[in-house]
């Protein structure tokens, strides 16, 4: 029993550490988030709270009377399902790719990506602020990882150079050069410049040896026809060996399906650990994803997406007119990293970064006190001091409550500003 006090001890006061430092996790209580406008899900469709989810589940259910509810077996025995196995060939048209490979998260099948798919030898080219799962895996892996500057094209190609220039078997193509991406960074907003960067592997690696892969988490279901995704809005279906498209942000349920060749599925199959030695995915599970799936390639779907798209501008542009915006970013109060390049392109992640050095609490709690609904976001999530509010806006958010959390923000910044500017006199 003295070991259970002696753990409890260390673990206590590593958690003390943390909540001194205001790093401290503390998951949202329901009830209070039942009271608030919401900036913070992932639920940008606004799918899962609007209800539309539920009524198209449902739908699901009444389609197939004879579903049982237990998942009964690991997929490598009995858990493939006719239902599962329809589903995968349903996604595997839908997105436009060879095969898809259903697993019970997008964590869990980025992990089996990364410790699975590169073999001994091989290389893999990362983006530094690809997402945790993705790290995860490659910490299980037995390739070599190697990281280039976020959304740095110029690092991204010396990255690339240098492992063709120190690796024979890279410039002679008997290895292959894996690129891990995301399409939308969930922390940042911003997206992949993926044509620059296939035209960067193109030139640096002529004899192809490379394999792209594109995280598609929070842009599956947004963007690309029926919402199929970041790879499908391009046409790059061919150009894109890897893709992982998750169902629990704008499809509000769970689950992320790896997109690629047969050979890759199979070998997902037969050596990733969490497909082998975890229970396949019940049947309630898939409803929902097929369920979010019908949506998004619906009329109602286009036209969540097109209003999605409209509040985001309509954020941005509230926040970067505000008579008081210039003074708030001249003191770097707020940052915004994506200020430059909201206003390009047909579309934009509903991720909005406010990055506030040392008081992304502050502004979040301001923020709750008004009733809205945003998460602060602190190291180790992101690097140091560039500590944020990230604000994600939903389809079903009214201009006047976007013109209302803009409000809030910027009050909070000038007295923040008003503070700095009294204590530089003293």
């Amino acid at each position: 029993m003295e070991g259970k006090k002696i753990l409890s001890r260390k673990l206590q006061s590593t958690l003390e550490e943390r909540d001194r430092d205001k790093r401290l996790i503390k998951p949202a209580d329901p009830e209070v988030l039942a009271q608030m406008v919401d900036f913070g899900s992932n639920d940008t469709l606004s799918l899962a709270t609007s209800g539309a989810l539920t009524r198209a589940f449902l739908d699901q259910l009444r389609k197939n009377p004879n579903f049982i509810v237990g998942s009964t077996s690991s997929r490598a025995l009995e858990g493939t399902t006719k239902y599962l196995k329809d589903l995968e060939l349903y996604l595997a048209r839908f997105h436009k790719a060879e095969s898809a490979a259903f697993f019970n998260s997008g964590y869990d099948a980025n992990v089996a990506i990364w410790s699975t798919i590169p073999q001994p030898g091989d290389f893999v080219l990362h983006d530094e602020y690809v997402h945790a799962s993705i790290h995860d895996g490659m910490r299980r892996g037995r390739a070599t990882t190697v990281s280039f500057a976020h959304n740095n094209c110029d690092s991204f190609r010396r990255a690339l150079e240098d492992l063709r220039d120190q690796h024979p078997a890279v410039l002679e193509g008997r290895q292959v050069v894996f690129i891990a991406l995301e399409s939308f960074y969930s922390m940042e907003g911003d997206a992949a410049p993926i044509h620059e960067m296939l035209d960067i592997a193109k030139k640096t690696l002529p004899r192809g040896n490379v394999m792209f892969s594109v995280d598609e988490a929070h842009s599956n279901g947004l963007i690309g026809p029926n919402g199929s995704g970041f790879v499908c809005h391009y046409g790059l279906e061919e150009e894109i060996g890897l893709r992982l498209n998750t169902c629990g942000k704008a499809l509000g349920s769970n689950g992320g399906v790896v997109l690629a060749s047969p050979t890759i599925k199979q070998t997902l199959i037969n050596y990733a650990r969490n497909f082998i030695f975890t229970t396949a995915p019940s049947f309630v599970a898939l409803a929902a994803v097929k369920a979010g799936y019908e949506i998004i390639a619906s009329e109602d779907g286009e036209k969540r997406r097109q209003r999605l798209q409209q509040n985001i501008r309509h954020f941005y542009h509230k926040l970067t007119s505000h008579p008081q915006w210039a003074t708030v970013k001249a003191r770097a109060i707020i940052q915004l990293p994506t200020e430059n390049t909201w206003n390009t392109g047909p579309f934009q992640s509903p991720i909005i970064p406010l990055v506030t050095p040392g008081e992304s609490t502050e502004l979040a709690e301001q923020m709750q006190r008004a009733k809205f609904w945003a998460n602060p976001v602190r190291y180790p999530v992101v690097p140091r001091k560039l500590d944020r509010v990230r604000i994600s806006v939903h389809a079903d958010n009214t201009e006047e409550q976007i013109d209302a959390v803009v409000e809030v923000i910027m009050d909070w910044a000038m007295k923040r500003a008003e503070q700095s500017e009294r204590t530089a006199k003293l």
